[in-house]
């Protein structure tokens, strides 16, 4: 113990320290005036195979997560199961009976947890007797109940689950039998902001049918639960799980019909997990606040293992199963399995599937953008060279009919029509580049709906897989489309000439994947388009590319500084003006969505 809290940092420390408050607080509730002197009895009878984890660990199990057991204990905990998982128990216990248990639990991505159990206890070599003691046959001599459980649980985005369970009862009794139904529910909560944390709140049997067999007949007892746990981590690979619970219920005898006092129970348990391959537990049940000489009754410990999917439980504990005053030390195995991926592991697969097929749609629309633009630019070009050529054949034809039918004022007549030719093909040319220059901008603004488009995918991506909010949260900043945009900005002004800042564009995108579509050959003809143009000095080039590098880096203020160097050298600088409210807006768009979180 020294060696472990050696090793614990204060945020740790804190939180135990926090913890141990809360607990000590919940066991003073009892000495409220409320509250009956009597402990124990809470759990039923088949609390005995509810899941070895659950009772290494004192039963301390209404807020912990991550077992097929909590169909007993928890439906809203549930329903944070990770693993589509089956367990099995069965062990020979009190007074020659056989307790047994199994459960499945299938968790999906969208559509919650659902759950199926079922538990019970066997005995045999009954022998009855009438009111003379003399011996009774029967066509039976065992004892036989058992529960057949089915559950749901789903869990909300924002830490809360919560689930039911329905379950169909049967005993039997040598010859006499009966059937009853009942429910539970629950609720768990893991606060996103506090995630070391939980709670858990369950009601036992909130409705039953009881069971009759022969004259006599047994009420359900509702159980009320509440639970509290914490989770934080000792060192790189050890995990310390700490559970606290606290139950109760209101207890009403067959023979009274008066309401019964309020009896409770306790429970604390504690699991210590290495690499989440071996599991030590430890914890304690049934016990008061002012005594402990019943010790070790209440006490249990266990130990778990799990590898390529198959785990096993071993739990020990010192009871009293025959009600007898003599403490007994039960010991339970049980064995389980999970089948593929957990459920993180999914989303986040699932996730990154999404992801590639946003940065695809941003690609193949950028992809088409360029098409699309060199189409328009090849036919503007093709429209201007024929409007030249009407022009000059119109001019031509005119110009020799003047040199025919007129004499000496023909100098100033061509001169004219020449000027006048000269301004309608100006003209024409200019209404020509206006077209070509709007029909320009809607294919800019549609690849620019095309990446909003996507951009707000990923935002209902970030809100749909909650658990992986800091991939998503990178991915948010839309690396595809930061690389659409440059490169489209510089195929416009590649287009138009400006092959000095088409570089520019073309070496940002060329920074974040060398291999993007064509932009090594676009970095080629814009170099060689640069011959007589004057480049940008290199100073201001290398802090450029370093605000670049930054911004890779999704280190957007730092980025954004770099760049503002840019400016007092060049105030008006175009790349770093237009850098700087890109960086800005990623910003924004960072701090709106941990505003939602």
């Amino acid at each position: 113990m020294c060696v472990i809290f050696g090793n614990m940092d204060m945020k740790v420390f804190f939180k135990l320290i926090l913890f141990i408050n809360i607990f000590f607080l919940a066991i003073m509730l009892p000495s409220v005036p409320i509250f009956s002197d009597e402990v124990g009895g809470v759990e039923n009878v088949f609390s005995y195979g509810s899941g070895l984890r659950a009772l290494g660990m004192g039963g301390a199990f209404t807020a912990m997560e991550g077992d097929p057991s909590l169909i007993y204990w928890n439906p809203g905990a549930m329903a944070f199961n990770q693993y589509k998982e089956i367990s099995f128990y069965g062990t020979k216990t009190i007074a020659d009976s056989y307790y047994f248990g199994g459960f499945y639990t299938n968790p999906t991505l969208y559509m919650g947890t659902l759950s199926l159990g079922s538990m019970g206890i066997y005995t045999s070599g009954i022998e009855s007797y009438d009111e003379n003691g003399l011996p009774i046959s029967t066509n039976h001599n065992n004892y036989l109940h058992y529960q057949i459980l089915l559950s749901y649980g789903y869990k909300f985005s924002w830490g809360l689950g919560l689930g039911a369970t329905a379950k169909v009862e049967q005993e039997r009794l040598l010859d006499y039998s009966g059937t009853g139904a009942s429910f539970d529910l629950g609720a768990y909560f893991r606060p996103r902001s506090i995630g070391w944390f939980s709670i858990g709140v369950a009601v036992q049997d909130v409705y039953g049918t009881g069971i009759k067999l022969g004259t006599d007949y047994e009420a359900n007892t509702r159980i009320y639960k509440i639970g509290i746990a914490t989770n934080f981590k000792i060192g790189k690979k050890k995990a310390t799980r700490l559970s606290f619970d606290f139950d109760s219920r209101f207890y009403n005898d067959n023979y009274n019909p008066t309401p019964g006092a309020l009896l409770y129970d306790f429970s604390f348990g504690a699991e210590l997990s290495f690499s989440d391959i071996f599991m030590i537990r430890a914890g304690y049940k049934n016990f008061t606040p002012t005594s402990f000489n019943d010790l070790p009754m209440g006490i249990s410990v266990g130990l778990g293992f799990r590898q390529w999917g198959f785990g096993v439980d071993y739990a020990v504990t010192f009871e009293d199963p025959e009600w007898q005053g003599t403490t007994e030390l039960l010991m339970r195995l049980g064995i389980s399995y999970r089948f593929g991926r957990s459920i993180d592991e999914k989303k986040k697969i699932e996730a990154q599937k999404i992801e590639k097929q946003i940065e695809e749609g941003i690609r193949k629309a950028t992809m088409q953008y360029e098409e699309k633009l060199n189409e328009l630019k090849g036919k503007y070009e093709q429209e201007k060279e024929q409007l030249v050529l009407q022009f000059d054949e119109k001019l031509k034809e005119k110009l020799q009919e003047v040199e025919k039918s007129y004499g000496t004022e023909k100098e100033e007549l061509i001169a004219d029509l020449t000027a006048q030719f000269e301004a309608e093909k100006k003209k024409a040319i200019e209404e020509l580049a206006k077209r070509y220059e709007n029909e320009r901008l809607q294919l800019q603004q549609q690849l620019v709906q095309e990446r909003l488009a996507f951009s707000q995918r990923i935002q209902e991506l970030q809100k749909k897989y909650e658990e992986e909010k800091a991939t998503i949260a990178k991915k948010i900043q839309a690396d595809e489309s930061f690389k659409s945009e440059h490169y489209a900005k510089g195929l416009q002004l590649l287009a138009d000439g400006n092959y000095k800042e088409a570089l520019v564009e073309f070496e940002t995108v060329a920074r974040f994947d060398p291999n993007y579509l064509k932009v090594k050959e676009y970095i080629n003809r814009a170099k060689g388009g640069m011959t007589s143009i004057r480049s940008y000095s290199p100073q201001i080039m290398e802090i450029y590319y370093k605000g670049v590098d930054l911004f890779v880096q999704k280190k957007y203020l730092e980025a954004i500084q770099e760049w503002k160097k840019i400016l007092k050298i060049d105030p008006y600088n175009k790349l770093a003006l237009r850098n700087i409210k890109e960086a800005e807006d990623r910003l924004k768009r960072l701090e709106k969505l941990e505003a939602n979180k």
